[in-house]
């Protein structure tokens, strides 16, 4: 990917205080965007700014606001907000959601509406915003999914459920937006490393603990993916591959490589996709 495809662009990283939004942000701006950094608190978003040492204030090219997406009026404040801080909003990654552990069984119809705002309704207000204006530019909606959006896996039931929603939500997106000039990518990793200078990367270790002794499950799925067969994504090389595939106007990314090829095969053999699925993520 050249860096000069998005040397200039105006972007919008929801969820980019921390984690992998975070990673994508300082990509962005190493390739000469100017961008908005949204987290949900005030402390978070002082945090991730704090990553960004060698950026001038003066530079104005990072920026950040708090603000939950989940409540009505504050995706349209952000668009707003980055039309303001940027001049114009060219692009917007949606690194916002929930993971998390349980059996779908146990879980209540509230506590799965909770992982449906926070994993598909939180990029809602915001996609709605901000689409004239990204279509105008040519620019890219990139939403961040995950593996269990394609390929539900054990103790991850309610996460997979959000993250499908989503799926199908970009999906549904991209036909209305690519007519208009629009680009609309959906990301399908697997679980992603931290980097050892995340400012939440001291919370990692015990993410689900709480969660897996109030529920009852094995060790195991505390595991990434809640599977031992998944071994976390190196960040940085995740969003490099991003970054090309918008350049490249993908309309989706699953990676690992292997894992796409299950999806694939789940499509054309749903029966024994299935199965096999089934089996490679069976508790040991």
């Amino acid at each position: 990917m050249t860096a000069s495809h998005f040397a200039g662009r105006r972007v919008i990283v929801a969820g980019g205080t921390a984690g992998f939004g975070l990673v994508l942000a300082r990509h962005l701006v190493a390739a000469g965007s100017r961008v908005l950094i949204i987290g949900r608190s005030s402390q978070g978003v002082r945090r991730g700014l704090d990553c960004f040492p060698d950026e001038s204030p003066h530079d104005q090219r990072v920026h950040g606001i708090a603000a939950d997406l989940g409540r009505a009026g504050e995706g349209e404040r952000a668009a707003a907000e980055g039309a303001r801080l940027l001049g114009g909003v060219d692009d917007v990654f949606f690194c916002v959601g929930r993971s998390g552990r349980g059996a779908i069984l146990d879980t209540s119809a509230k506590r799965l509406q909770e992982f449906l705002d926070a994993n598909l309704m939180a990029a809602v207000e915001l996609t709605q915003a901000a689409a004239d204006e990204v279509s105008a530019a040519r620019g890219s909606l990139v939403y961040i999914g995950s593996l269990a959006g394609k390929l539900a896996s054990p103790f991850v039931g309610p996460y997979a459920v959000g993250k499908a929603a989503l799926a199908a939500y970009t999906d549904a997106v991209r036909l209305e937006l690519s007519p208009r000039g629009g680009h609309v990518l959906l990301v399908s990793p697997g679980p992603i490393a931290r980097r050892s200078d995340d400012p939440a990367a001291d919370q990692a270790a015990l993410r689900y603990a709480d969660e897996i002794a109030a529920a009852g499950l094995p060790e195991e799925a505390s595991a990434p993916g809640g599977t031992r067969s998944l071994r976390p994504l190196d960040p940085d090389a995740l969003a490099r591959r991003i970054l090309a595939a918008c350049e490249q106007r993908a309309c989706e990314l699953v990676i690992p490589a292997r894992a796409a090829l299950l999806a694939g095969l789940i499509d054309w053999f749903p029966t024994f996709g299935r199965r096999l699925l089934a089996r490679v993520t069976r508790s040991r």
